[in-house]
């Protein structure tokens, strides 16, 4: 009876008709008119020129295109089964994965939510491009100021009301020294609450951007400058802005305010809408788009019911068989994945997704011969030739340097991966790995607290690892680092044997501890757990999945025995198999270069 039910989904493309337009930096889909699609290519475009305008030479393009959906409510049928079922409440919707965002706006709600929703996320992305790591208040903050942009004639208004303001002057403020220590869980299973966490880092940044004695953002473009250096968030806000108390008193005489100003900019000419290229999509090549939309959505049955419609309908198309190839993947299908990813090559050669995930999906690096480590060198060097901003060729590119020796040609291609994705925190510590083998202790022990400070989970268990590597000599000052695991659970290190998963049984690890003496930990999970893996390992969050392709991985478990003698999984943190640590100092290669490596925490 359930999968009946999906036959009653009407098949989009033959519904309607799906437009695309394309501007100098934005790729709209949308079921409306050619002005529609035009309109919001052109909001977009006014928008990015806000942060060109405002940023010191900001990154604005990633190595994530973003495709924009732009649908009335009737085109929601034609999109996740989420936003159909919530037609009426969807205001908009933005996606940030690794390889692919997407963006859906309503073309028929006009309200202040429905591109507010679409510019908060967008400007995330923004941040996360520019900016090695903000304090959530910040990140969120500053999301929501940026979201309520508004260009009206020719002028741009910055920093108009949230819709927020108005629960925010009715409740008492989140005390600062909470706001600065919030993180995405502090507060999302309380609503009020949560509602009250975004209106007041609203609030915080609209205050340090235009209230009295800020300098106009000049304090706040000041307190980010020293947070990037390392400075703590604690001290970095009090030689900023004062003491926390004084400044929680002067936000809240702020918010009471009976208006609140708006930052003004004149309209910045940017193309002409009307030269914006249009056309109409193919049956094919709609059923792509919407079908990777909705693996965006993590709706992946709906995604591959439109991929494989795409697919029969256009064979020669390569969008479908790369994406049916991450799903294959995903499921465990590791020959049908290889085999739509050589599809994928053969109908676009420039398929550049594709061609790494069939190169990555062969042995793993620790297996390969010094010829075969060479011949996928080669390979990937070509890969970033196509996609110099696809920060994971890079990282995959830094470790097998790193295996061949070459110690500092691997730091400034790690260096490269940082910069490209600075949010992500393990491409810090692959940096910090590299220095640590490349006699630099202090400075990886520097990165070490900066990745543990800053990320919470794996991420933070993982630099205090590394950091507990660097001789205690040389770890600087400061308070030793602890791991965030269950202090009343059993903590279990080695290597992963088999991952298994079922609707029944839930996820089954199988961990052969690091005493080769011990027997293997059969470990289970029917619920929710933490489980936090390598930003470095070449699939990424996109196509993570516990249930496959990852014996022969380090792990790290927190678990509790149960009384049938089994052991419930808590803690699942997954681990990239780097090179091993040498005693020796590398000896250099042809090529490589002499001097040591610059510090860049």
């Amino acid at each position: 009876m359930v999968a009946s039910l999906a036959l009653l989904r009407p098949p989009p493309a033959t519904a309607q008709t799906w437009r695309e337009i394309q501007s100098p930096h934005f790729r709209v889909i949308t079921d409306g008119s050619e002005k529609d699609g035009r309109d919001v290519a052109k909001e977009f475009e006014q928008m990015r020129s806000v942060f060109s305008a405002l940023f010191k030479n900001p990154v604005l393009d990633t190595g994530a295109p973003l495709l924009i959906v732009a649908v009335h409510e009737p085109g929601l049928q034609a999109l996740a089964p989420i936003f159909w079922k919530q037609r009426d409440k969807i205001a908009g919707q933005f996606f940030r994965g690794w390889e692919r965002q997407f963006a859906l706006v309503r073309l028929d709600n006009s309200s202040d939510l429905n591109r507010a929703v679409v510019f908060h996320e967008y400007t995330h992305s923004i941040l996360h491009a520019n900016l090695h790591w903000m304090p959530t208040w910040l990140d969120e903050g500053l999301a929501e100021f940026y979201a309520y942009t508004r260009f009206e004639g020719n002028r741009i208004y910055i920093g108009a009301p949230s819709v927020r303001l108005r629960h925010l002057r009715s409740e008492s403020l989140i005390p600062i020294p909470q706001m600065m220590t919030a993180n995405s869980g502090t507060f999302f299973k309380d609503k009020d609450q949560d509602d009250l966490f975004y209106g007041e880092a609203w609030a915080m940044v609209h205050f340090i951007s235009y209230g009295k004695h800020m300098g106009n953002g000049a304090k706040l473009t000041n307190f980010v400058r020293l947070m990037d250096q390392g400075t703590p968030q604690l001290e970095a806000f009090q030689q900023t802005f004062g003491n926390p108390e004084a400044f929680q008193q002067e936000l809240s005489n702020y918010i009471s305010t009976f208006t609140l100003a708006a930052g003004v900019m004149r309209e910045i000419k940017g193309p002409d809408p009307n030269s914006f290229a249009a056309r109409i999509l193919t049956r094919a090549e709609a059923d792509y788009d919407l079908g990777s939309f909705d693996i965006g959505a993590h709706d992946y049955p709906s995604g591959k019911t439109l991929l494989q419609a795409a697919e029969s309908a256009d064979p020669n198309l390569a969008g479908p068989h790369e994406e049916l190839g991450f799903l294959a993947w995903r499921a465990g299908n590791d020959g049908e994945a290889r085999q739509e990813w050589q599809k994928a090559i053969a109908a676009d050669p420039s398929s550049y997704r594709s061609t790494f995930a069939l190169l990555m999906s062969g042995p793993p690096l620790n297996q390969q011969t010094p010829q075969q480590l060479e011949q996928t060198q080669h390979a990937l060097e070509a890969i970033i030739a196509k996609a110099p901003k696809f920060a994971p060729a890079l990282v995959e590119l830094a470790l097998i340097l790193w295996r061949q020796g070459q110690i500092n040609s691997a730091y400034n291609i790690s260096l490269a991966a940082e910069k490209l994705e600075p949010w992500r925190a393990e491409y810090h510590l692959l940096t910090a790995h590299i220095l640590l083998q490349n006699h630099q202790p202090a400075m990886a022990a520097a990165y070490a607290r900066q990745v543990a400070g800053r990320w919470p989970g794996s991420d933070h268990d993982e630099a205090v690892d590394l950091w507990n590597q660097v001789p205690p000599a040389m770890r600087g000052d400061g308070p030793a680092l602890t791991l965030t695991l269950p202090l009343d659970a059993t903590v279990a290190r080695g290597t992963i044997l088999s991952t298994y998963c079922s609707k029944a049984t839930g996820l089954t690890v199988v961990l052969q501890p690091t005493d080769p003496s011990t027997r293997p930990l059969n470990l289970f999970a029917t619920g929710p757990i933490e489980n936090g893996f390598a930003d470095t390992l070449w699939v990424g969050e996109d196509h993570y999945t516990p249930c496959y392709h990852l014996a022969g991985l380090p792990a790290v478990v927190a678990y509790k025995p149960s009384a049938d003698g089994t052991a419930k999984l808590l803690v699942f943190e997954v681990r990239d198999d780097l090179p091993a640590p040498s005693l020796s100092a590398p000896t250099p290669k042809a090529g490589d270069v002499a001097t040591p490596p610059t510090p860049h925490p």
